[in-house]
């Protein structure tokens, strides 16, 4: 029973604070993770954004192209000398067509701007989650350094799991700062 060390009283409030230093940089890393499901949430939901955007925007350009074939015909029907009713509905079809032409050209050019910016506020919001992740890796390997400093009693593990720690939260806080630009306005609604 010689071999056998009872442990003493000292050390323990350093233990103490180191657990509670371990603690706190769990908590960091459980606040960075959300940070990062969010901005993960974020992305997903700027891409199906921008791409209905496109979607839309390119059916509004295919009818367009389609009123364009119309007007072409119009224009063909019209060489052939028709009588003046005839004449008269077609001019009358033909300027309704050319103003739901430049009605399409108007709504698509705000369809277009939106669907880019939710496009760059998609990319954003993935170059912040892969930011938060980095961080939250970090964190990780900052709480296992800081174990070790519990295990072993080498001072070494606690001060490399502090700068370890302090890069993921300045890694994790500048993901934070940074924010997809504002969009400028609203797409005007849809027509059919």
């Amino acid at each position: 029973m010689a071999d056998v060390e009872i442990p003493t009283g000292e050390g323990r409030k350093e233990e103490k604070q180191v657990g509670i230093l371990i603690a706190v940089i769990a908590v960091l890393m459980a606040i960075i993770g959300a940070l990062g499901n969010n901005a993960a949430d974020d992305m997903i939901v700027g891409e199906i954004k921008s791409s209905n955007g496109f979607a839309w925007y390119q059916a509004k350009r295919q009818r367009e192209h389609l009123n364009d074939l119309e007007l072409r015909r119009i224009a063909i029907e019209l060489t052939d000398s028709p009588s003046p009713a005839r004449k008269a509905a077609l001019d009358t079809f033909a300027a309704e067509l050319r103003g739901k032409n430049q009605e399409y050209r108007t709504e698509n050019e705000a369809i277009r701007r939106t669907a880019q910016e939710d496009g760059v506020a998609a990319r954003i919001a993935g170059e912040q989650n892969d930011a938060f992740d980095h961080a939250e890796i970090l964190l990780q390997v900052a709480v296992v350094l800081c174990s070790l400093t519990l295990l072993t009693q080498i001072r070494g593990f606690l001060v490399t799991g502090m700068v370890v720690a302090l890069g993921g939260l300045l890694l994790g806080g500048r993901a934070y700062l940074q924010k997809p630009p504002a969009p400028t306005q609203n797409p005007p609604a849809a027509t059919r």
